[in-house]
């Protein structure tokens, strides 16, 4: 089982972001979890702004992309403490859908991932 946080992008191009209280195990079950039952932005909006998820922490200003990503990758990150070194997962709705990365730097659409693993 690993840590991820779920998040997306508002208006302000600032990244909303949990770690949900939950855990489905491997990365590409939460992948298809947030595919199957949340699959449009309001759906993102939802589950991260909502109780659904019963978020263990909660973030609501991420510099955009690269500040959600120092939450894994802090060897590059001007914001170290921006890091948690429990969460090793990120998902992110951004680009009409949802995208994952592992290392904070690069991300792929989660259906690509899921296909690479199936």
């Amino acid at each position: 089982m690993s840590n991820s946080m779920i998040g997306y992008i508002d208006r302000s191009d600032n990244v909303i972001a949990i770690e949900p209280s939950w855990n489905l195990g491997a990365p590409e079950d939460m992948g298809k979890f947030l595919l199957e039952k949340y699959p449009t932005k309001e759906d993102a909006i939802k589950i991260v702004d909502t109780a659904i998820s019963v978020p263990k922490f909660r973030k609501e200003d991420y510099q955009y992309v690269d500040g959600y990503g120092d939450v894994i990758e802090n060897n590059l990150s001007w914001n170290k403490d921006e890091c948690r070194k429990h969460i090793k997962h990120l998902y992110l709705w951004m680009r009409s859908e949802w995208h994952y990365s592992d290392s904070g730097i690069d991300w792929v659409p989660v259906r690509e991932e899921i296909q690479e693993v199936a």
